[in-house]
């Protein structure tokens, strides 16, 4: 399945914002998911949370798709470093739709109103 013009624009359009406000949204994601799915707590380095390190790689990762959404092959790399990492922690299936949810709901408020 290809992405819509549209959509691709929609995306490539987040990257400023993003590149600003990312580790601001990201900070909220992992507060709210691990507030509704304390589960999930062991499967992330407690000190890479601590010192800001994991909200700041998900930030740049986020912000890399958006700002290359029409070059994805910019990303190989990238993307096979997180597979292998998320193979290796035995990530299943079904944990990828609570990160998706949580990090959808991130984007969507307002928080850059409020840093």
């Amino acid at each position: 399945m290809s992405l819509s013009e549209q959509t691709i624009q929609i995306v490539k359009a987040t990257a400023p914002v993003l590149a600003e406000h990312g580790e601001t949204i990201t900070r909220h994601f992992y507060q709210q998911m691990f507030s509704q799915n304390p589960e999930l707590l062991n499967i992330f380095n407690a000190t890479n949370q601590k010192t800001g390190r994991q909200q700041a790689a998900l930030a740049n990762a986020v912000y890399a798709y958006a700002a290359n959404i029409d070059n994805l092959g910019a990303l190989t790399g990238a993307v096979q470093r997180i597979a292998h990492k998320h193979a290796s922690f035995n990530i299943l299936p079904e944990q990828y739709p609570i990160v998706g949810k949580h990090l959808l709901e991130g984007c969507s408020l307002n928080l850059i109103t409020d840093s």
